[in-house]
């Protein structure tokens, strides 16, 4: 029986037949006015130069954009339009190798934007599937609502390996895209691309690599650690009288200048939030940060308490002294600690580093070590290494006569900076120390590897423009001739060294090849 309507009067099934077709109806006109203005969406960004990030729009109009950086553009690759500085515009964004951006990465993940390729790049007319025949027989709703499903999943697990697998589709060449982020978050990436048919006997391979911005959170404890031997007194430098003992230019100098453009940087970028400092001969000392009750090893880098515009880990540093072998050496301020300078122990100096960063809970932990002479005394470096609570530790082998791989029964610099996954950097100019000190907590690219099959990493830095290293956000292009590749598949791989304020790190591009070239990746 019919069961009476709100008037008390019942619905003939015709009336309801109706009212469903009609809501069906409209709920499909609703689907289509959707899809039409999503493909509208797509020819439009298709006209684009391939120079512009299709995710690139103005805060008030997705398809609008500036030739240059404008406070109005924005990012639609997924969520809420993202801002964006004016450097990562016209590094990125406004650049060829947008795709190689992990924003970019990221939304081909979530938006359609295999359509925007297809539009970009038709195929040819011979290779395109046919139109469905009018006439043909429309299959039950049942096997078209599983066809459909099957097909949801393929593009879901297609989707998940990566927006490449579109491409993969059409060209059958996988993705070589990688991206990872640094130790300290900065997002990093890197793709093959392509590699030229053999001309001359040679072929060239092409590849982008990018590098993002400084990500702006406090989450790495600095220490700084000065070497204070006698050593530190003797020779030109740089600095002027930064530590106010009367010489002027020394090792020392150097080394606080040094120091202070790299605290400066550390405040600029928002990416450290404690910075300590070590100074060492024979033995040891950390010094004080501030004037209150109780040692104050580790501070803000910007902590400034008598407000003159110099930060307290700055006032330290110009307040370490050096000596003969014979007299003490350490810092004054805030608190006198000092050592003594019979010999060079890196071993004191590292223990003493060690010692600060067990007391922090950043989850990195970076170490600049700084010294102009040998390692002459104390442990093996290996008996102090790795730190308890892991740690990177960046050292520089600071002088004329100063090197990275200085022979010593106690262990190098170079030795130090292996057993912590960290670089060493010989200065033999000083007056460049404070530039290359000031790189540390930069985001960077830093060299570029290739290897052709089994063979040995070449290095290809000299390749790259803009030429390393180079601080993010930028996008590196590559382009390195090889001698033609004898007949057979061969496999490339791409090896790109960068580091940030959490430390270094490296990623791999690697993809198989033809000895006749073409393309190495699916994305674009």
């Amino acid at each position: 029986d019919r069961q009476p309507g709100p008037q008390g009067r019942g619905e003939s099934p015709a009336r309801a037949s109706g009212l469903v077709i009609r809501r069906r109806s409209m709920k499909v006109q609703e689907e289509a006015a959707r899809e039409a203005e999503r493909r509208a969406l797509f020819v439009e960004l298709a006209q684009r130069p391939d120079t512009v990030c299709p995710f690139l729009g103005m805060v008030d109009a997705r398809t609008k954009y500036e030739d240059g950086a404008a406070d109005g553009h924005r990012c639609y690759a997924f969520g809420d339009p993202a801002e964006l500085s004016a450097e990562q515009q016209t590094k990125v964004c406004l650049q060829r190798g947008y795709g190689n951006c992990p924003r970019y990465l990221r939304g081909v993940l979530v938006i359609p934007t295999e359509e925007l390729e297809a539009l970009r790049r038709p195929l040819p007319p011979g290779q395109r599937p046919p139109p469905a025949p009018a006439a043909a027989a429309k299959p039950a709703r049942k096997g078209r609502a599983r066809a459909l499903l099957a097909v949801l999943g393929v593009l879901v697990l297609l989707g998940a390996a990566g927006g490449g697998a579109f491409w993969y589709l059409r060209n059958q060449v996988a993705s070589s895209a990688v991206a990872s982020t640094l130790p300290g978050g900065t997002d990093f990436s890197a793709e093959l691309i392509s590699l030229s048919e053999p001309d001359a006997g040679g072929q060239t391979v092409n590849a982008t690599v990018f590098i993002g911005e400084a990500d702006a959170v406090p989450s790495t404890t600095l220490v700084y650690v000065f070497d204070l031997s006698s050593s530190t007194l003797q020779g030109e430098a740089c600095g002027r009288d930064r530590n106010h003992d009367g010489l002027e230019d020394t090792p020392l100098d150097c080394e606080i200048a040094a120091a202070n453009a790299l605290n400066a940087q550390a405040i600029t970028n928002g990416t450290v939030a404690e910075v300590g400092l070590v100074g060492f001969a024979n033995g040891a000392v950390s010094a004080d940060l501030a004037d209150e009750a109780g040692a104050q090893s580790l501070i803000d880098p910007a902590r400034d308490d008598d407000t003159d515009g110099t930060p307290n880990v700055i006032e330290a540093m110009e307040s370490a002294f050096s000596g003969d072998r014979s007299q003490p050496v350490g810092f004054h301020e805030y608190t006198e600690a000092t050592t003594d300078t019979r010999t060079t122990a890196f071993s004191a100096g590292i223990a003493a580093a060690c010692a600060l960063l067990a007391e922090t809970e950043s989850p990195n932990r970076l170490v600049v070590f700084l010294s102009d002479g040998g390692n002459r005394g104390g442990e093996d470096v290996s008996s102090v290494l790795p730190c308890a609570t892991a740690a990177v530790f960046q050292t520089f082998a600071a002088g004329s006569g100063a090197s990275c791989g200085q022979p010593s029964e106690f262990g190098g610099l170079d030795t130090v900076a292996e057993l912590t996954d960290g670089t060493c950097t010989t200065v033999s100019d000083l007056t460049q120390l404070p530039d290359i000190l000031e790189a540390v907590v930069v985001p960077q690219i830093l060299r570029v590897q290739l290897t052709v099959d089994d063979g040995e990493p070449i290095d290809i830095s000299q390749a790259a423009t803009p030429s390393l290293p180079e601080p993010g956000p930028s996008t590196i292009q590559i382009d390195y001739p090889i001698p033609a590749l004898a007949e057979g598949d061969h496999q490339l791989c791409l090896t790109v060294f960068a580091s940030d304020a959490g430390g270094p790190g490296s990623i791999e591009s690697c993809s198989p090849v033809g000895s006749g070239g073409g393309r190495l990746t699916s994305s674009d």
